[in-house]
């Protein structure tokens, strides 16, 4: 504090600092401390980088700290000073009242020396009266913190999120001329904030800088329409409007989608007292050159009569699209040469233009009237495009030109059925001569667009005459030769597998060729232990969607029996399951022992539902012997190459067929009989495994839910194992799952 300095009576009362008057801080304190800061830019030993104090011995990011900290403390005790004032009690301001933490700040604001040390330091911030620090999270700090900038430039305002309270301030506020890479990094960084506060310091920056200087070749328009749809989010429609004001008077227009939702951000809002000043500006832009389509005006139309505004407004914008219309295809008569546009796109071709072939294409197809004229000049564009297949040298113009046309801003929804029709073109030429990498790369460069190729038909005679079955076979063709399965599968997604339709016929040879491709990307998935990918494939083979495709279905056989095959390896029962779900749908024969397989893995990993399904489904295909005969004879024959999932179904379709005798007051005298049958032909099974199918049967009465008691009676003639079934197990059993299991076998 300020020294020799003696108690003084105020008409206000005792001072605490007696003769230290609030104005003499101001001009005194206040001014050593405005002359501290000053030190830092006139020592010469006190070295800046980038407009960060730092030694020798010190990293920039230290010393950038340390200097944010100095200037932090210095406002700090800037703000104390001026609150001290007359009071009735003691001294509070004294030095002796002055915190630990305080005096120290003092003792380095007095000091001699206001270089800072190697090390850094830290005052507490958590008893400054009504300063804040910043409120923001970690990650807008630290966005904050990575703005680089000169020396110059005040980093409270540029850097923080509460601004620079200075009345005035010693530093730049607004970036100097020269400076406008420096203002668009600024910009882009409060917009990824996304904090209000930051949105507006945004707008008072731009506005204030381009009403000085004229936009230079780092002026960024994504910047300029990010920042409006930011504000637009923030509901900061005043500042939209400053912004857009602005960018008239500097010719930098914002993108046309920008401005519908402008109005769109109004209607839904309905902000009625918008409207006037939206108009005005709307009229502003347009008398700027700014250049809109039919349907943006009928889509702003829209907006307005959502609003229900009235008539005159209305007027106004219906009489602002005759203007401009009329404006325009007075100039498109003058300035349409068809013969001078053809020698153009020779020039281009010649050059390998191909980006200034798709601005002459916009150019050109907005100054044509002639329906007849853009045809012929569409089809000379897509022939020259073409033609490259005839030649060897590296890249694709196609994706040159479409790059070129949709970046263009007056490129429509037309252009881009043009793109995808020409790319039909050029990817059937690429085609033809078994170009694969640069048909793949036309392809890639309409999934890219977006643009549904695959509903559009080519431009040529050859690629418009042709089927969608045809065009989508090529496609997928291609991306089979490079390699991308996934690809191949996209299309014909996107072509819902179509082959034969009333609007899109095609020939046999087209049904053959997707039998083929489909063969191929069925057997590439399998082979990759993609099954899942392979199912969808077999399922949209030409007979399944379309019954008019008119092939045999049977033939499929093979496929599917090889996915189920494949899968039970692999032990993916989910995908077999829906493969035999689908093959039973379609009476598709099945390969009986990978069923039988399916059945019993089924079982064993207690999916029983389906077990039981697919056995009578098994039983009615004739997969196992017949029932009939000795299944209401108390008798049951069980093959003894049966599974133990397919013995316990067996004996509980036994059972539901013999229920009402066993539950009958008269069945204690009843004997169940099971029979363990051998194989006829003693080639085919030994003892060893006749002995495994008994055990296979013993099994199969325990895992049983409850349990069946078996007991061996005797050995038949034929060598078979007679067992008899306790009738007491079997009751309980029909008990407890007589209620399912009768709607479950109970079958013709």
């Amino acid at each position: 504090l300020a020294k020799d300095t003696k108690p003084q009576q105020s008409s206000r009362g005792s001072s605490p600092l007696g003769g230290v008057t609030e104005n003499f801080l101001e001009d005194g304190q206040l001014r050593e401390l405005d002359e501290f800061l000053k030190s830092f830019a006139v020592d010469e030993k006190f070295k800046f980088a980038d407009g960060v104090p730092g030694t020798k011995q010190e990293k920039k990011d230290e010393a950038e700290k340390r200097y944010m900290y100095c200037i932090l403390h210095v406002s700090i005790l800037r703000a104390k000073l001026r609150r001290c004032d007359l009071g009735d009690g003691e001294n509070v301001c004294s030095p002796a009242h002055l915190t630990y933490s305080h005096q120290a700040e003092y003792k380095l604001l007095k000091g001699p020396d206001y270089r800072f040390s190697g090390k850094s330091f830290s005052l507490p911030l958590q008893n400054y009266g009504d300063f804040e620090p910043w409120k923001m999270d970690q990650n807008a700090i630290q966005m904050l913190g990575m703005i680089e900038l000169p020396r110059k430039y005040c980093r409270f305002y540029f850097m923080t999120l509460r601004g620079c309270s200075r009345s005035k301030c010693w530093f730049q506020h607004v970036p100097e001329q020269g400076g406008e890479r420096i203002c668009m990094a600024i910009l882009r960084t409060y917009i990824n904030i996304k904090e209000p506060v930051l949105l507006k310091r945004a707008v008072q920056i731009f506005v204030k800088y381009y009403r000085e200087v004229t936009p230079g070749m780092d002026f960024a328009s994504q910047v300029l329409n990010e920042l409006l749809i930011s504000l637009l989010k923030s509901c900061l429609l005043h500042e939209v409007f400053q912004i857009l004001n602005v960018t008239v008077q500097i010719n930098k227009l914002v993108a046309v989608d920008v401005l519908l939702k402008i109005f769109e951000h109004v209607a839904s809002l309905n902000i009625r007292d918008a409207v006037p000043t939206l108009i005005s500006t709307f009229r502003k832009l347009m008398d700027a050159g700014m250049l809109l389509e039919l349907e943006h005006f009928d889509y702003i139309i829209k907006f307005l009569r959502q609003l229900k505004v009235s008539t005159h407004e209305i007027n106004t914008i219906l009489n602002l699209k005759s203007r401009i219309f009329q404006e325009r295809y007075l100039e498109k008569n003058c300035s349409f040469d068809f013969n001078l546009v053809v020698a153009e796109i020779q020039h281009c071709k010649e050059k390998n233009d191909w980006a200034k072939l798709g601005a002459l294409y916009v150019n050109a197809r907005t100054g044509c009237e002639h329906s007849d004229d853009l045809q012929k000049f569409s089809l000379c564009i897509a022939e020259v495009l073409t033609r490259d297949s005839e030649t060897d040298r590296p890249g694709v113009p196609f994706c040159d030109f479409a790059d070129a046309v949709v970046k263009n801003l007056q490129h429509n929804e037309a252009d881009r059925i043009f793109i995808g029709r020409t790319g039909i073109s050029v990817m059937c030429s690429y085609h033809k001569v078994l170009q694969w990498t640069k048909g793949r790369k036309v392809l890639d460069k309409l999934h890219e667009l977006q643009i549904h190729f695959t509903v559009l038909k080519g431009l040529r005679d050859a690629e418009r005459l042709a089927s969608r079955c045809q065009i989508v076979n090529k496609a997928a063709e291609i991306f089979l030769q490079t390699g991308s399965l996934e690809g191949a599968t996209w299309v014909l997604r996107e072509s819902e597998w179509t082959t034969n339709a009333p609007l899109w016929p095609c020939a046999k040879a087209d049904i053959l060729d997707r039998h083929n491709l489909l063969c191929t990307l069925a057997n590439e998935y399998l082979r990759k232990s993609l099954y899942r990918q392979a199912f969808e494939v077999l399922q949209n083979f030409p007979g399944f969607q379309n019954p008019s495709d008119a092939a045999d279905i049977s033939q499929y056989s093979y496929l599917f029996n090889k996915l189920i095959y494949a899968c039970f390896e692999s032990k993916n029962l989910g995908v077999s399951s829906s493969a035999v779900d689908f093959m039973l749908s379609k009476n598709i024969s099945i390969d009986f022992l990978l069923l039988r397989g399916l059945i019993t893995a089924l079982g064993r990993s207690s999916l029983w539902s389906k077990a039981r399904t697919y056995y009578k489904s098994a039983l009615s295909m004739g997969c196992y012997p017949p029932l009939q005969g000795n299944l209401y004879h108390k008798r049951l024959m069980i093959p003894s190459y049966l599974s133990e999932i397919e013995m316990l179904l067996a004996i509980e379709v036994f059972l539901v067929s013999n229920a009402s005798d066993i539950q009958s007051p008269m069945a204690t005298s009843q004997t169940l009989q099971i029979i363990l049958k051998r194989c006829e032909d003693p080639t085919v099974q030994n003892n060893s495994d006749y002995q495994a199918a008994v055990e296979s049967l013993i099994l199969a009465s325990r895992i049983s839910d409850p349990k069946l008691l078996l007991k061996h009676v005797t050995m038949n003639v034929n060598m078979d194992e007679v067992y008899s079934l306790e009738l007491a197990s079997a009751l309980k059993w029909l008990q407890e799952n007589m209620k399912w299991a009768g709607k479950v076998w109970l079958f013709q």
